[in-house]
């Protein structure tokens, strides 16, 4: 008989969007990755590491121009092997049995058929800076028909979340948006150019402490507000389900995870599980150019 998954968190996502677990890192764990993520993020400030979000520019792909140094507001492919021992701290966060628990909760299957997906990290620009409102893998220029369409499209292939290292009130979200069409309001604040950061009724601020975690629908109509005067460290990464990696397959690999993969080097039988099978679907559209999900 299969085994009874739990499903709290797929429950609560279900119903608002979104799910939060407090405390879900211990002190001894967010030291580790605290540390880890500074000694990363200088890196990259001092020019060093080219996957990195560069400020004035929301959705991939983001430039890379050698020897000039952005104003940037995350740091792409924690896992990529050419980080060398820069990474292997991320190695340990994203495969945790903890972690793949709650990832089987939410898209209720076993942890053998959990995917490798993306591991990034977000960080407080140089300057202030602001996301659109946007879900990640829906056009804002849908008709509410198609829109409908999509959203009841294989809601549970992936799971995305955001872990915070340090004091986190970035993420805006309207609840239970992510399986109904946009009131007329959100529609126009996500299709007029000059109106999308401006207030939605409803939106409320995913507020996280270091060490906490939430879980979201990325088709929950959501954004960003990221001031430069508040550190932010937050790891920001997804799953998929095995079964339905086509499904994932252009938000993931319009990030080139797929150019780098066959050198990846998993440091335990977690990770080597889960970039397998990520490396099936790389394969799969070897060749293929599937373009880029969202436009910005």
């Amino acid at each position: 008989m299969p085994s009874i998954l739990p499903h709290k968190h797929h429950d609560e996502i279900e119903e608002t969007g979104f799910t939060v677990v407090r405390n879900f890192l211990s002190p001894e764990e967010i030291t580790k990755y605290t540390a880890a993520a500074e000694r990363l993020i200088q890196y990259a400030r001092d020019g060093h590491w080219s996957q990195v979000r560069t400020r004035g520019k929301q959705f991939p792909p983001w430039p890379t121009t050698p020897g000039f140094i952005p104003d940037i507001w995350g740091v792409s492919g924690l896992l990529h092997p050419d980080l060398g021992n820069m990474s292997y701290p991320f190695h340990d966060l994203y495969s945790d049995d903890k972690m793949l628990n709650l990832v089987s909760d939410i898209l209720q299957i076993e942890k053998s058929e959990i995917s490798m997906e993306l591991l990034n990290m977000l960080i407080n620009p140089l300057s202030d800076f602001e996301l659109d409102w946007h879900r990640d893998t829906i056009k804002p220029s849908v008709t509410p028909e198609e829109e409908a369409q999509e959203l009841l499209m294989n809601p549970y292939a992936g799971a995305q979340f955001n872990l915070a290292l340090t004091e986190d009130k970035c993420l805006i979200v309207i609840p239970g948006s992510h399986k109904r069409v946009r009131t007329a309001e959100e529609r126009e604040k996500t299709v007029d150019e000059s109106r999308r950061t401006e207030y939605i009724s409803g939106e409320i601020v995913v507020e996280l402490h270091p060490g906490d975690i939430v879980f979201y629908n990325n088709n929950i109509l959501h954004r960003a507000a990221y001031q430069a005067k508040n550190k932010r460290i937050t790891i920001h990464g997804s799953y998929g389900n095995v079964e339905l990696g086509k499904v994932r397959a252009k938000g993931i690999l319009q990030h080139g995870v797929g150019e780098w993969l066959g050198r990846f080097e998993p440091r335990n039988e977690n990770l080597k599980m889960l970039a397998e099978k990520l490396g099936a679907l790389a394969e799969q559209f070897k060749g293929v150019d599937l373009g880029y999900a969202l436009d910005g």
